[in-house]
Formats: C-alpha cells, sequence, structure tokens
C-alpha cells in the first residue's frame, strides 16, 4: 500500500512481471519472455544469439532476432551491457536513462532532430566516454543537432562548438565568457573553461581572482 509507506510486494501471479498469465504461457525454447528480459543485455544478445530455428520458423524468427541484436548492440555500445531490460526506469541514474534513449535514438535512423543531453555521461566509467563520444557523431553525422550540457573533459574537447557560461558559479555565473572552438576558449581570458583545457594552472589561478 504506497499511501501507507509500506515497502512493494511481489505479485505472486506474474512474479513481478506485470504481465498477464497468457503472455507468461508463451516460451521460446523453455525461456519466457520475463525469463529472457530479466538478464543483463550483454547476456541476452548471447542467448539469443544461441538461439536455432527450424527451416519453417526461419521466416518468422530471423527478423525478430536481427531487430533485438541490433537493439542490444546498441545498449551495450553505449555502456548499458550490465543493464537488464527489466530494470525499473526509476532506478537508473541520469546518465543511464539518458544512454538508453540515446540507444533508441540511434536505432531509429531520424534526421533533422535536435538533441539536448544534461551531462550524459553520469554513470559511465571515465575509460568509456569515448563511446558516448563516437555516438554522439553517428547523430550528427546524420543530419541531427547535438546539444550537450558536460563538465567531462572529453566530450568536452569533443564539441564542435563550445559555450561557457561564468564566470563563476551560483550567482557569479550565467554569462557567456567565451563561444567557439576550443582554441578560442583558450584565448578568452574570462574562460576557466578554457584554462583548465589549456593546462595553464597560472592561468586558471589568475582568472579565478
Amino acid at each position: 500500500d504506497p499511501e501507507k509507506g509500506d515497502a512493494p510486494t511481489i505479485c505472486p501471479q506474474c512474479r513481478g512481471s506485470r504481465l498477464k498469465p497468457e503472455a507468461l504461457a508463451i516460451t521460446v525454447q523453455g525461456r519466457t519472455i520475463w525469463d529472457l528480459v530479466q538478464k543483463p543485455a550483454a547476456d541476452l544478445a548471447d542467448t539469443l544469439s544461441g538461439l536455432a530455428f527450424p527451416d519453417h520458423q526461419q521466416p518468422l524468427a530471423a527478423p525478430i532476432l536481427d531487430e533485438l541484436a541490433t537493439r542490444l548492440a546498441l545498449m551495450q555500445r553505449l555502456g548499458l551491457g550490465y543493464l537488464s531490460l527489466a530494470r525499473s526506469g526509476e532506478t537508473l541514474s541520469g546518465g543511464e536513462a539518458q544512454r538508453i534513449r540515446l540507444a533508441a535514438q540511434l536505432g531509429s535512423n531520424l534526421t533533422g532532430v535536435t538533441y539536448i543531453l544534461d551531462e550524459p555521461t553520469i554513470g559511465l566509467h571515465p575509460r568509456d566516454n569515448h563511446i558516448l563520444v563516437d555516438a554522439l557523431r553517428d547523430l550528427r553525422d546524420r543530419g541531427n543537432t547535438i546539444l550537450v550540457v558536460e563538465h567531462d573533459e572529453e566530450t568536452i574537447r569533443a564539441a564542435d562548438t563550445l559555450v561557457d557560461l561564468g564566470p563563476g558559479a551560483g550567482a557569479n555565473g550565467g554569462q557567456v565568457v567565451a563561444m567557439g572552438t576550443l582554441a578560442d576558449l583558450r584565448r578568452a581570458p574570462a574562460s576557466v573553461t578554457g584554462a583548465v583545457l589549456d593546462q595553464g594552472r597560472a592561468r586558471i589561478d589568475s582568472r579565478l581572482r
């Protein structure tokens, strides 16, 4: 009972799947859809790739498996192979949720779309940030516009155009102190970001005074 603040209980009939008995009664080589979606995306991809169907079932099974493989590969590409498809959206970090939506967009082949992402690297290991950058470049190269609010250095360096807000934080921020390429930010006297990316500690200290 949510109103009383009690912890949610798992339905004994659907085992938490929220699927009707009719749906759970259907199996593919002994596995229900609930059995499959509880697997991490990477493991599920391996499981599906190992399925074999007789010739008379191939016309139906092949396109479905191909589509699933594509979607799961996109999740793995964005560093989400550890997530199960049954994972509740409420338990995802902001970065994970954005990357899941990004994976869906990469599979849609849309063009002429503007995407706005707020720190999508959250929850992603720093060594895997290049995966996200490559995916964003892919979307851009299809004819889309990507706006990213980010503090990650690798992502900043990969941007075509940078907008540096400041000069400080909170009440001391809110102004565009520099805009353009990475070289433009480095030359801007008020850009702390430019100084950091220029790796000039003396310049950073002077700009923070």
